[in-house]
């Protein structure tokens, strides 16, 4: 008779409970240049003034007796539609069962907001490249290009793009580059120069926010894979802009975020969804997570861009 083997002997596989390896987004800037406007409404329109303020084209010295001249306001609108972007994935028992390191339910929820978000990011910066929208930009190439140390002068680009801005009457106050501008800029010996017996070590984040003269410097670092892939979406290009976090009846934010945050199902225009499957032999739950909202360019006066910044 052949030997017999008792069950368990030996080496059990099984997933530790203490680590897992899942990959996660650095650098996402789309809700900082973007900050969100709640709205009660799924569509509706929003009133647009026009620059009366910044024009002098009437007669305001008045003779004794005459009436002043008078002025009319420009007024009109545009609109917003939040459309739900949504995900669902299934959780089998089997996977829940056999799943010892956490809930699986909130494992994929997390994941689902995760790409929901990645897509805001990735809509944001082609919207944000696209010279047809931002229409005040320049396209820089050979000599002018910073990754071209010998000839390049970025902080010229820069203030001559804070001036176009501040023809809309504010001042520029965030600045975003992608990671491969920003590798480049860090580098550029006519800004390393500048720090040169006041910076010790490396120069970051604070040392350019304060050399280009922006609240706020930002280094966009969301990464699309696809296939085998890794990229950076915000490619090889640069912004200057001005935002408001907070929205008001006197804001010129380059760009907004209208959520609707009276969706039906959600909490703030975001939502959790969970149900059995329909057909009971599948054996599994169904999660679904969605996000009303839009991303809109609404004051291109205040969005420069600075298009293939590197080569």
């Amino acid at each position: 008779m052949g030997s017999f083997v008792a069950p368990l002997v030996g080496h059990l596989d099984a997933a530790l409970t203490n680590f897992a390896k899942k990959f996660q987004q650095n650098g996402l800037v789309a809700d900082r240049l973007a900050p969100t406007v709640p709205v009660g409404r799924q569509t509706d329109k929003y009133y647009i003034f026009g620059r009366e303020s910044q024009e002098l084209n009437e007669k305001q010295l008045r003779a004794t007796g005459a009436a002043a001249e008078a002025i009319r306001i420009a007024l009109s609108t545009d609109s917003y539609f939040c459309r739900s972007h949504a995900l669902k994935s299934m959780i089998a028992d089997e996977d829940r069962q056999g799943y010892e390191a956490g809930d699986l339910e909130i494992e994929a929820v997390q994941t689902m907001m995760a790409k929901i978000q990645l897509q805001r990011e990735k809509e944001l910066a082609t919207m944000l490249a696209d010279t047809a929208q931002v229409t005040q930009n320049t396209t820089l190439s050979g000599t002018s290009q910073w990754s071209d140390y010998a000839n390049s002068k970025p902080i010229d680009i820069v203030e001559a793009g804070k001036t176009v801005i501040r023809k809309s009457g504010v001042e520029p106050n965030f600045m975003v580059v992608g990671e491969p501008v920003y590798t480049k800029l860090i580098n550029n010996p006519s800004i390393v120069e500048r720090f040169k017996f006041v910076q010790p070590g490396s120069i970051g984040v604070p040392e350019l926010a304060s050399l280009f003269g922006v609240e706020e410097f930002l280094v966009a670092r969301a990464v699309e894979f696809s296939g085998t892939t890794a990229s950076f979406i915000w490619g090889k290009h640069a912004w200057l802009g001005y935002r408001s976090q907070a929205a008001s009846r006197m804001d010129i934010s380059g760009v907004k975020t209208f959520r609707w945050t009276a969706a039906p199902g959600t909490s703030g225009g975001i939502g959790v969804v969970t149900g059995r499957h329909p057909d009971p032999t599948a054996k599994s739950d169904i999660v679904g997570v969605d996000d009303y909202y839009q991303q809109k360019i609404t004051a291109v006066e205040t969005l420069y861009l600075i298009k293939d910044a590197v080569a």
